[in-house]
Parts: structure tokens; sequence; C-alpha cells
């Protein structure tokens, strides 16, 4: 009796095992997104204005691309220019920047850190050194709205060498940060 249990178990249990090892098709539902590998921005910035005396906040613009070379790393490349002032001195600056990303990815919001590094440039001040090398460290959302169009928002910290007083000028060895935000669109293809 006991071996007839045991046959009549293994009989059922069989068909079971069996079924378990087919891969199921996945359905549309199923699908994955395919990943937007290409990204261009651009919209409104704005920038404190520390490297400069006397001048307070900077609003300009910035546009930039990155690309994914996988899902959560890539490459970005940003040039952003500010020269709306409302301190005494009216300076420019213009930024070119350019390093890593990483993505931290979801449904439609997807998160990335950057550090880049490039360079700066400042006008309307008379200073010299008026280039400076640039790097920047910080990170921000892209909130996907359809298929190809998105929100981007960012915000990181610019370190930057430039002349402290306009009025003594020569090599300035001071690093300052400078923070900068920006808000605005992007399209993904």
């Amino acid at each position: 009796m006991k071996g007839v249990f045991l046959l009549s178990l293994f009989a059922l249990i069989l068909p079971v095992s069996g079924a378990a090892q087919v891969v199921a098709k996945p359905t549309n539902a199923d699908a994955v997104a395919p990943l937007q590998r290409y990204e261009v921005y651009g919209g409104a910035a704005y920038s404190s204005a520390n490297q400069v005396k006397g001048s307070s906040a900077l609003i300009g613009y910035n546009v930039g691309a990155d690309a994914k070379l996988k899902k959560w790393f890539g490459a970005a490349v940003d040039f952003g220019s500010y020269g709306s002032s409302s301190g005494v001195a009216k300076p420019t600056v213009t930024t070119v920047l350019a390093g890593p990303e990483f993505y931290i990815p979801s449904d439609n919001l997807t998160g990335f850190l950057h550090v880049l590094f490039g360079g700066a440039h400042t006008g309307n001040v008379g200073a010299t050194p008026n280039i400076s090398f640039a790097y920047a460290v910080g990170g921000g959302f892209t909130y996907a709205v359809s298929k190809h169009w998105a929100i981007r928002v960012a915000g990181d910290g610019i370190a930057s060498s430039f002349v402290l007083d306009p009025n003594h000028q020569g090599y300035s060895a001071h690093t300052r940060l400078n923070a900068r935000a920006t808000g605005g669109v992007a399209y993904r293809f």
C-alpha cells in the first residue's frame, strides 16, 4: 500500500515540475521600455557670484547633453552662461564642463549624480586671469512627461579660481565655490 501511495504522489508531482520548466512569453504589459540613450536639455539657471568683488547673483541659461552608456552610467557635457546681476559689479560668467554621470533609474523619475571638469570665464570686471579651471559636483532629477520629453532640475557647486579684488589684478590661488541651480526641459532619443 505504501508503494502505491508513493507512486501516485510521484505521478501527481511530475507534471507540475515539468510545467514549471516552461518559459512564458512576455506580454505587452511585461515589456521593458527601451533605454533612451541620449538626452539634450536646456533651461534657466542661477549661479551665485563669489568670484568677483561686490557681485551677488547671476541669472542666465544652461544647455547640455548626456549619453547613457549603461542604464546606470553615462557622460555629460554642460554649457552655462550667466550675466544678469543685481550687485555693484556686473560680471558675466561662462562655464564649459564635461564628465561622468551616474543614474538612479526609476519608472518616470531618474536621479543623477555628476562630477564635471572644464573651465570658467569671467568678464566685465577687468580681472586677470579671467579664465580658470573649474569643476562641478552635484546632481538632480529628470521626470519623464512623455516618451521623449522630460522636466529636468539640477543643482551643483562649481569651484573656480578668480581674482578676489578686481583692483588688485594677478594670479589668485583662492578657490571659490559658487552654487548653481538649473531648471528646464529635456528631449530624449
